[in-house]
């Protein structure tokens, strides 16, 4: 079946103005570059979607037009273009790309964009409005209690991905029939003027196509089977009362390097780093986002927060800080007017390898060292730096989580820019709320230096910092002292050329690496072996303690995974013997000790060569 061509509809401003071309500089100065501008904003958008008592699908694709879809978008959708020069450049430069890409943002088991379609068009009594505050207005109060943000500046990250700043919205909300099915595009350019009956008519520089109205020609939706017809055309994924919700399509996405790959996994990254706290696995399925990515139609793995380093430290403050009981956990306040701002959870461990996502331009840090800020929405605003542990082979991770009070989860809620990444007591008049988000910000900088003022050697009055900052200086203290080819210091050799020492040794083992397994993390040290004369060193024997100011304190409780020597092997070759002993048969030079180590625990090695064989 063939369909007739959308209707365009160039905006003209109102007797009283509206907002031009400026359209596009609401979003502010975000510190994220576009591509992770946009993907936080549009998961924010989805996460106040959320309604229906289930967590939202989430699907957001990169992929190429096939012929079949370009002729249906150059055919029908966009058969006719604005008159203003510039915006009919950019379009038909688009739509002469050879390889024409589209990035998906789609939201399934969510409310859609329901309500009125029009701003100047809204029956008495009606409170859904979710269409005309997406698409027509600009700035709209959020709707939703506690919600991420302020529903439709995102929209303004959608068009700036676009090199031809045009999307199609595709949407079905929940609880419509068939033919509520919604089908629209928009551009958004420059604003120019065109002569009419002797003056100058302004327009906006916003063009919508769709079905115009008869009495204002105002392009509405296309609806019903033939909005779904054609969005099938396009390649939309499709939708029925089981899978409500909005597929927005970013038209010419512009990706670096022209490597859809490339963006694919920055999403993936971008996704992990901003939502983590609401894909962990043990979030309530009502609030749960299941996300997934897909390139040319292939998906994308997207790893589990708790299994992806720094990320798993992370998950196991936010665990803390929902629980409010963990290894080191804070409430922040106010003393005048007294309130409670919210819970400070701290949790720190060995840095683990990381898994790159990307080679260049990633966020996620090298070492751990901050707080993850957020309010209860549970969507994280920004990470806090603060300092690192005093040992490089150590790190840390904290969350904030505001309260849930009004007062305060407003104070917070006001205190962001536009692109919901910071909080900005300036942004507040004065009064509470301003004092609010001042002390807590305070606090919180403080408690991230703090973590990194090291423990060691200090006693009586001196012991009055934070907790977890003596306990990690003094880890850091005990590294150290394993060793000095790793990161710890490194101790002079003393004098005695090539003498053989009277009675074999084991030097003591140096830190090297953490290696993942599936039965838990593995540390890997080494020890240098010397023979005496005689070469009477016999068995290799390693033992392994968890390790607690800086001592070997043995097992500590029933709960914990206990460390264990899991082989020893030789540094250059040779089969490693399972086990805490090895058959040294008159051999020295470096052996690896292989430790399996419980999670966010330092440990203690301790070697020594034994003059007798150990069966």
């Amino acid at each position: 079946m063939t369909y007739p061509p959308f209707d365009l509809y160039s905006e003209p401003y109102s007797s009283t103005g509206n907002i031009g071309e400026n359209f596009r500089r609401l979003l502010g100065s975000p510190s994220l570059d576009p591509l992770q501008t946009l993907v936080r904003e549009a998961v924010q958008n989805i996460a106040d979607a959320a309604k229906l008592g289930s967590g939202p699908e989430i699907l957001i694709r990169l992929r190429t037009l096939s012929p079949m879809q370009r002729a249906t978008l150059e055919q029908i959708v966009l058969r006719h273009l604005p008159e203003e020069p510039a915006s009919r450049g950019q379009l038909r430069d688009s739509l002469a790309r050879q390889d024409l890409h589209v990035l998906e943002i789609c939201d399934f088991q969510t409310t859609g964009l329901g309500g009125p379609t029009r701003s100047d068009r809204i029956p008495v009594g009606t409170k859904d409005t979710d269409f005309i505050d997406f698409l027509r207005n600009i700035g709209s109060a959020r709707d939703t209690e506690h919600g991420g943000g302020t529903y439709g500046f995102g929209k303004v990250a959608l068009y700036r991905e676009s090199r031809c700043s045009t999307i199609l919205v595709d949407t079905l909300s929940f609880g419509a029939a068939p033919e509520d099915r919604r089908l629209i595009g928009c551009h958004v350019g420059r604003s120019f003027g065109l002569p009419e009956e002797g003056m100058l008519r302004r327009f906006t520089g916003r063009h919508w196509w769709g079905k115009a109205d008869q009495d204002d020609g105002v392009a509405d939706p296309v609806a019903g089977r033939t909005a779904a017809a054609i969005s099938a055309s396009l390649g939309f994924p499709p939708r029925d009362d089981a899978n409500t919700g909005t597929s927005i399509m970013i038209l010419d996405f512009e990706a670096e390097d022209e490597n859809l790959v490339l963006a694919g996994q920055r999403v993936v990254e971008a996704l992990l780093w901003n939502f983590w706290p609401r894909m962990m696995r043990e979030i309530p399925d009502e609030r749960r986002f299941v996300c997934r990515v897909e390139v040319e139609g292939n998906e994308v793995h997207i790893p589990a927060p708790e299994e992806f380093p720094p990320l798993h430290l992370f998950c196991k403050a936010m665990q803390a800080a929902r629980k409010q009981d963990g290894n080191d956990v804070r409430t922040i306040e106010t003393q005048r007017p007294p309130r409670t701002l919210g819970t400070l959870a701290l949790e720190k461990g060995l840095r683990s390898p990381r898994v790159p996502l990307v080679d260049e331009g990633s966020q996620i840090p090298a070492t751990s060292n901050h707080i993850a800020l957020m309010r209860p929405v549970e969507l994280v605003v920004k990470y806090l730096d603060g300092s690192a542990l005093p040992d490089e082979r150590l790190e840390w991770a904290g969350v904030f989580l505001a309260s849930s009070s009004d007062e305060v989860e407003q104070a917070f809620a006001d205190s962001e820019p536009p692109a919901h990444d910071d909080w900005i007591p300036d942004n507040l008049p004065k009064g509470n709320g301003k004092t609010f988000v001042n002390v807590a910000m305070k606090k919180l900088r403080s408690a991230a230096a703090e973590m990194g003022v090291s423990g060691v050697a200090v006693t009586g009055e001196q012991q009055s910092g934070p907790p977890l900052a003596r306990l990690a200086g003094r880890l850091g203290a005990m590294l150290e002292e394993v060793g000095g080819d790793g990161a710890g210091r490194r101790r002079p050799s003393r004098g005695g050329g090539n003498r053989k020492p009277t009675r074999a040794k084991a030097s003591r083992p140096v830190f090297v690496c953490l290696e993942p397994s599936d039965h838990g993390r593995i540390a890997v040290f080494t020890t240098e072996v010397t023979q005496d004369g005689g070469r009477n060193g016999a068995t290799l024997s390693a033992s392994v303690s968890i390790a607690i100011d800086g001592t070997g304190a043995g097992r500590m409780d029933d709960n914990i995974l206990q460390p264990t020597v899991l082989s020893i092997s030789p540094a250059e070759e040779g089969k490693a013997s399972d086990g805490a002993t090895r058959p040294l048969e008159g051999k020295e030079g470096r052996f690896e000790l292989r430790v399996l180590v419980p999670d966010d625990y330092a440990v203690t090695v301790d070697a020594e060569v034994l003059q007798e064989m150990v069966e």
